[in-house]
């Protein structure tokens, strides 16, 4: 994350940047352009009094907030050169929240304009140049965007007018610009998303393949009191004990905050909230290494509705977050519910599943998947398996709350043996798994059916069975008060 510097009115000292190890922020080159009129071109990092990564934003947004700038696209690429800038971005032209659709399509195809008339000016090949995709709210037009800026060659592209959407909590919309550009550029270049804004956010935009975005929100909300946790915001005012433990809220109460000078407060506030920002970001790192962002995800959902609807939106997406999630990771998922069912790993195996070969004609023993993983190891399903998984004429599967039906060709695979679930003894969701396992069944065509039924579970799937097909053979074992040895010698006596 950048953090965003007004270049005319620096928050904070660039001494606690480098002491919080931020080694990266962004400035505005219109706005420094503009405030130093006459002036000869300075160096940005001297300008700054930061030595590290300078990027400059070209005045994009001020159109955006005015309707023009003083300066030709032209002027602000040969400036950023000037200034030794690192990461610099062509001035392009937003759509904005408002614009319809026409306005949205001029805006596209002026800003690929300006891309290519940049492209031709810039001499300094050793400056990461920025194309942005823009098009709005307006799907067709970003898909279109991206497609044309992804021809050229941008070190990094980033998607513009967001920051609207971001204020107004439209975060479904957001989810549809992020995917319609990341589908249509390089995946090879990093994508920044403009103005990102909150931390409670990030990992929402970073499941979605963000890869950088900059913020000025942790200044912004400080002028006016507001406080960054992980999870939103709150009022200054209504703080009575601050359960953050960094530096700042460490070394003073919210009372004591309160009574400090308004530019004192706001500076402490601003280090606070980047500082949470930048937390946020330890975490989300964390999550990736360790293949949990998604449950960073649902966690996060339970914040705020406005969450909520973002992660509805993404799941909405699953297929295409899917294509990019690692086949393995170091550790196991968990499956909390109906968000879950969703995550890229679920859609993954059922598309698994649905290759598994349909041998038909055969008697399917259905096996209860309980704690014990892989469920073919369970104490109570072994004795079962060892004796009927070679039989020429079996087929063995297991019916489980998070995964539905389980072949057991699949039972070893990940994540099936990674994954921890609970059992919410729901009707409903008895009712929905018990249909996919006995869709699953009626795709085999098999000569009989060998229930092992446990639980309202298997008393759920036992009637779905018997509705499924009138001519399905289907025969009930109580696994409660009969032993394995048992059972499995009553399932070989009625094979014959």
């Amino acid at each position: 994350m950048f953090p965003v510097v007004d270049p005319n009115r620096p928050v904070l000292d660039p001494k606690f940047y480098r002491e919080a190890g931020i080694r990266a922020i962004m400035t505005n080159a219109y706005l420094l352009k503009r405030g130093t009129p006459g002036q000869l071109p300075k160096d940005v990092h001297g300008t700054l009094g930061f030595k590290e990564t300078v990027a400059t934003d070209s005045g994009a947004y001020q159109i955006l907030e005015y309707g023009h700038v003083g300066v030709k696209p032209s002027e602000i690429v040969a400036y950023q050169e000037k200034i030794d800038t690192d990461i610099g971005v062509i001035l392009d032209f937003p759509t904005g929240f408002h614009s319809d659709a026409k306005r949205a399509g001029w805006t596209v195809d002026e800003t690929v304009r300006r891309a290519d008339e940049a492209l031709k000016r810039i001499k300094r090949k050793d400056i990461l140049w920025v194309g942005p995709v823009q098009g709005g709210v307006h799907i067709k037009e970003v898909t279109r965007s991206a497609m044309e800026m992804g021809k050229r060659p941008f070190s990094i592209y980033a998607l513009g007018s967001p920051t609207e959407l971001m204020e107004a909590q439209r975060f479904d919309v957001l989810v549809d610009m992020i995917v319609a550009a990341k589908k249509c550029l390089p995946h090879s270049r990093p994508l920044h998303l403009f103005g990102a804004g909150h931390p409670a956010m990030f990992p929402f935009i970073v499941a979605l393949g963000c890869d950088m975005f900059d913020s000025a929100a942790y200044a912004l909300y400080a002028r006016t009191g507001r406080y960054f946790t992980s999870d939103g915001t709150q009022e200054l005012a209504e703080i009575n004990e601050f359960s953050c433990m960094c530096r700042i809220c460490d070394s003073i109460t919210p009372e004591e905050m309160r009574h400090l000078d308004t530019p004192e407060r706001e500076q402490l506030l601003s280090k606070h909230n980047l500082l949470a920002c930048f937390s946020e970001l330890r975490r989300i790192r964390e999550a990736i290494r360790t293949g949990h962002l998604w449950e960073l995800l649902e966690h996060r959902a339970y914040a705020n509705p406005a969450f909520k609807k973002f992660l509805a939106k993404i799941v909405h997406h699953s297929p295409f977050v899917e294509r990019f999630t690692p086949t393995v990771k170091p550790r196991g998922i968990s499956h909390f519910g109906e968000a879950s069912d969703h995550r890229p790993e679920m859609i993954r195996y059922s598309g698994r599943r649905s290759r598994v070969p349909a041998e038909r004609g055969k008697a399917v023993i259905l096996l209860p998947g309980r704690w014990r993983r892989p469920y073919h190891d369970d104490p109570r399903n072994l004795p079962i398996v060892s004796k009927l998984a070679n039989r020429s004429n079996v087929s063995i599967c297991f019916y489980t709350i998070p995964f539905g039906p389980v072949p057991m060709e699949l039972d070893e695979t990940f994540p099936l043996a990674q994954t921890e679930s609970f059992d919410g003894h729901d009707p409903i969701v008895y009712n929905e798994r018990a249909g996919q396992v006995s869709a699953w069944i009626k795709r085999l065509s098999p000569k009989q059916v060998f229930l092992v039924s446990e639980g309202e579970y298997g008393v759920t799937l036992g009637k779905k069975l018997s509705e499924a097909a009138s001519k399905l053979r289907v025969i009930i074992i109580e696994a409660k008060g009969s032993k394995p040895d048992s059972t499995v010698n009553s399932i070989i006596h009625r094979l014959g």
